[in-house]
């Protein structure tokens, strides 16, 4: 259901009306908000902040206001919403991420050993995604149980090896322009064609006694992992713990003060294909089947024999909210890498999807976007992307217009309405008449915010999108954002005053 403003709520929106009723065009229209847009980013306190805009009426296509809308920026995750709605339209609504578990009895290794399982990647974000575990009321060792059960009744009582196929990626899991001081962080994990957990281990602490390490539990639970704790429990101050790891091996640190057994600590984990294969041999083992080896798979080793025992699927609508929604980076560049998958039949790569990225852009919006486009990654984490305001409010003009897919789209946004996901704080100091629904971006010194403007006839519709770069230290972010709101209120009531001029006959 729409927010409906207080009667007088906004004397913009009620100058609006009245040139609605006065038989305004909607060049008249477009003219007042330029006019405003204009006066919104010439406050001083914007100092040496660049701020592009673009506005589309969504019906025509035609732009109704902008500034340095053909301007290069930096999109940060902004770039999700080309990225999703590339892989939406190229993999299609019916497309799911699949993981198999293969047995093959046939196996046998150079010492007589018998029996091998095969753990066969798709490049899934969702496997054991903590929180799509959570909604199903499962932990990542339930569903390396349920592998462990499928390999029991498949009959094998001993593995001479586990091997896992993550070969529908390459290996290069780290994209070399993202910030090296942030790999360990969640939002910098991994990218892999088999991917687990999210590719982040969660340590839990409980405190003990004041001055001695805390207790320490991980998930998944890996006890083969040592993690050097030198954190310290406390019983007054700050709850300051936190987790490095080195950037080639899993060799993790806890430091910090644990003053309460709350607030688990997220660190990525490096070569997540080989750390998956040892969560299943150390299950099999503890259910009494001996499995000797956990090794990936060569370069052209051929792995067709078996059987397929246990199939574990994330649907596209699933993928797409954990994308869009939740702005989460691995969904992202796991759908980059899936399009260049399924572009050259081989390991897909960054440089791949970033390819046929740039060719659905142009096939979409036409040449401006060879001029307009840089893609370097899929979630908008380097800074080497690029795009144009204008491009991005043509580009989500073309997914409106493309009826197989736009339905799943719009879902996968964010609600301002419903205080979705990334919009869950936004939106509170304005009223809007109408349905927003928007992706918003943010790395140090970028803002973002993109999306659609819905009147009540899902015909009316206003498109924009708002970048900002070059932000120094001394501009508040909450000022950009404040900025951006009134530009999104704006094209709110455009659309509430167009929804009645069409009422209207207008």
């Amino acid at each position: 259901m729409i927010k409906r403003a207080p009667r007088g709520r906004r004397l913009f929106g009620l100058m609006l009306a009245a040139a609605v009723a006065a038989a305004c065009t909607p060049a008249t229209l477009a003219q007042s908000m330029q006019q405003r847009i204009d006066q919104l980013l010439s406050d001083p306190a914007l100092r040496s902040s660049r701020m592009g805009v673009c506005v589309l009426d969504g019906r025509t296509g035609r732009v109704i206001a902008g500034k340095r809308s053909n301007e290069q920026f930096i999109p940060a995750s902004n770039m999700k919403l080309i990225t999703s709605g590339v892989a939406l339209q190229r993999l299609g609504t019916d497309f799911a991420f699949r993981t198999e578990i293969l047995v093959d009895d046939s196996f046998s290794d150079s010492d007589g050993r018998r029996g091998r399982v095969v753990i066969r990647g798709g490049g899934d974000p969702g496997l054991a995604d903590p929180k799509l575990l959570d909604a199903m009321g499962m932990t990542a060792g339930d569903l390396i149980d349920s592998w462990v059960s499928a390999v029991r009744e498949a009959g094998l009582t001993e593995v001479a090896e586990v091997v896992v196929d993550d070969r529908v990626f390459d290996r290069q899991w780290v994209h070399p322009t993202w910030p090296v001081q942030q790999l360990n962080r969640w939002y910098c994990a991994e990218v892999a064609g088999l991917n687990f957990h999210t590719n982040v281990l969660t340590i839990f602490t409980d405190p003990a006694g004041a001055g001695e390490p805390p207790m320490i539990r991980t998930e998944p639970d890996a006890p083969w992992l040592h993690v050097r704790n030198r954190a310290k429990s406390v019983s007054r101050g700050d709850h300051t713990v936190w987790a490095a790891r080195t950037l080639e091996a899993n060799q993790i640190t806890l430091h910090g003060d644990v003053r309460w057994a709350t607030d688990p600590v997220d660190v990525a984990l490096h070569d997540n294909a080989t750390f998956t294969g040892r969560l299943l041999q150390t299950a099999l083992n503890g259910e009494g089947i001996e499995a000797h080896a956990v090794r990936v798979a060569g370069e052209n080793e051929d792995l067709s024999a078996g059987r397929v025992v246990h199939l574990v699927k994330t649907d596209m609508a699933t993928a797409m909210a954990r994308c869009n929604v939740k702005s989460y980076n691995l969904y992202a560049e796991c759908f980059m890498k899936r399009l260049g998958y399924e572009m050259t039949g081989q390991p897909g790569s960054w440089s791949s999807g970033a390819a046929l990225m740039r060719m659905a852009l142009l096939e979409a919006v036409g040449s401006s976007a060879g001029q307009s486009l840089i893609v370097a990654d899929g979630s908008g984490m380097s800074r080497e992307n690029r795009v144009t305001p204008m491009l991005l409010a043509e580009w989500l003009q073309s997914l409106k217009d493309d009826e197989a897919v736009f339905d799943d789209f719009l879902r996968s946004l964010p609600s301002a309405t419903l205080a979705e996901g990334t919009l869950s704080k936004r939106f509170r100091n304005v009223a809007l008449d109408n349905e927003v629904r928007a992706k918003t971006g943010y790395l140090t010194g970028v803002s973002a915010i993109s999306g659609y403007v819905i009147g009540p006839d899902a015909e009316t519709v206003a498109i924009f999108s708002i970048i900002t770069n070059e932000k120094p230290n001394s501009v508040r972010l909450g000022l950009i954002r404040d900025i951006e709101e009134k530009i999104v209120e704006l094209a709110d009531d455009w659309v509430s005053a167009r929804s009645g001029a069409i009422t209207q006959g207008g």
